[in-house]
């Protein structure tokens, strides 16, 4: 088996352990809820606990599978470079899946609400037919969410089976190595069924390990005490949503309004949550994401230049793995901070005229910094980069998302349009706080 075989075998080996890591991640979310609904001070030695115990053994066990396939199809990829496989061509961009293959938009169009509503709508303009509004319709459960909430943008566009077929050339083209380009593509995506999700999470932690002499008589020596402070926190469930106003008449363009929540409502969807991971404050009806989260770590920015952030990248990554004992997977910086590295330059000959530090800008080359990798991100301002080992931030899906349409909105039934609402719930949190660190020009 030659090499280019090799990583899309380890490619292959790696996207079912990442699969089996959720399953089990999810078993485990669930199982654990049992101890806590007992009400018992003293649930040790209980077959709820213990299932809960079992259940995170397994996703331990799973979890480290899945590192350790990731790991190996990366050094493959080392060893090819730029003559690296393409993905195979199952895996190839998808139209956003719900259930086999059908998307959000289709979901919707194909429900008995839409359609009811669609034949009442005459093909004449300027139809004075109230609609109301629609039942919300479940155009995604909540491990349908996740697959959705998880793909890439261009997923969202699909080719017509009207359009003639590109011509496909033989032989194998590389893509960029490039892991997942969005934050969603890293957390935890997992379910709850309650109104917040009740956490307890490491907040300090002394190591007392030292050297002890033996006992002798009349002179006993007392062992040190490591000592362990747990902080119990809770993410409360907020909705998401937002919609679109569309004509009445439009309702009768079914493929139009398919493309509509497609290619609109569902990236909106996502790229709200994206932020929110990144940067919600918590208050009101916002999720708390990593930035305003207390207990993360802090570098203060040391400079403006590529190398003092290269610097500082660096000594982010050794503060989370001195204080979590696992190194940050990836570091997100702001669009101009991402730009600065792009296009820094060695000294070979001169200040600034040397090779490209992490290669050309012209070419998909990866930056790393200390074997984490460095992705840009939109909401991030100049100055401000944030990295973790972000599997610890944790997003639970409390339902699926769903769709309504609505003429009862403000003026809409006397101007023929329509309101085209869609929503989820979500909680979302750092699940261990040691595992981040921002780096900033002060201390929050």
């Amino acid at each position: 088996m030659n090499l280019k075989e090799r990583a899309r075998k380890l490619r292959e080996q790696a996207d079912a352990a990442s699969a089996e890591a959720s399953t089990r991640w999810d078993e485990f979310v669930q199982a654990k809820t049992a101890p806590e609904a007992l009400g018992e001070a003293d649930v040790s030695g209980t077959p709820e606990l213990a299932a809960a115990q079992a259940a995170q053994e397994t996703y331990d066990v799973a979890a480290e599978a899945s590192r350790a396939a990731e790991r190996a199809y990366r050094e493959v990829l080392e060893l090819l470079g730029d003559d690296a496989p393409q993905h195979p061509a199952g895996r190839a961009a998808q139209p956003a899946a719900v259930g086999q293959g059908v998307s959000m938009g289709e979901q919707f169009t194909a429900s008995d609400a839409f359609r009811d509503v669609a034949a009442r709508i005459p093909e004449t303009a300027g139809s004075k037919q109230a609609i109301g509004t629609t039942t919300s319709v479940r155009v995604a459960d909540r491990e349908q969410a996740r697959t959705i909430l998880r793909g890439p943008q261009a997923a969202i566009f699909s080719t017509p089976p009207a359009v003639v077929e590109p011509d496909a050339q033989p032989g194998i083209r590389p893509l960029p190595l490039l892991p997942p380009l969005t934050v969603l593509d890293l957390i935890t995506l997992a379910s709850t069924d309650s109104t917040s999700v009740k956490w307890v999470r490491e907040k300090a932690f002394t190591n007392a390990a030292a050297e002890v002499a033996e006992s002798t008589q009349g002179s006993e020596v007392t062992k040190p005490q490591a000592a362990l402070e747990l902080e119990p926190v809770s993410f409360d469930v907020k909705t998401i949503a937002h919609w679109l106003p569309a004509s009445k008449q439009a309702l009768r363009d079914v493929s139009g309004i398919r493309s509509l929540i497609d290619a609109k409502l569902e990236w909106g969807l996502r790229r709200r949550l994206a932020a929110q991971v990144i940067a919600g404050d918590g208050l009101g009806a916002n999720l708390r994401g990593i930035l305003n989260t207390s207990g993360i770590g802090h570098i203060s920015r040391s400079g403006a230049d590529a190398p003092s952030l290269i610097e500082d990248i660096y000594d982010g990554v050794v503060t989370i793995a001195d204080a979590y004992g696992e190194q940050p997977n990836v570091c997100f910086v702001s669009r101009a901070d991402y730009k600065l590295l792009r296009f820094a330059r060695g000294e070979e000959g001169g200040a600034g005229t040397g090779s490209f530090i992490f290669g050309p800008p012209t070419k998909a080359n990866p930056i790393e910094v200390e074997d984490c990798l460095v992705l840009p991100n939109f909401d991030l301002p100049a100055g401000m980069s944030v990295m973790g080992v972000w599997r610890e931030f944790g997003v639970w899906m409390r339902e699926g998302i769903s769709i309504a349409l609505s003429d009862s909105h403000d003026d809409y039934f006397v101007k023929n349009l329509v309101a085209i609402l869609a929503e989820f719930a979500c909680a979302a949190g750092a699940m261990e706080t040691v595992a981040f660190c921002e780096i900033s020009a002060a201390a929050s």
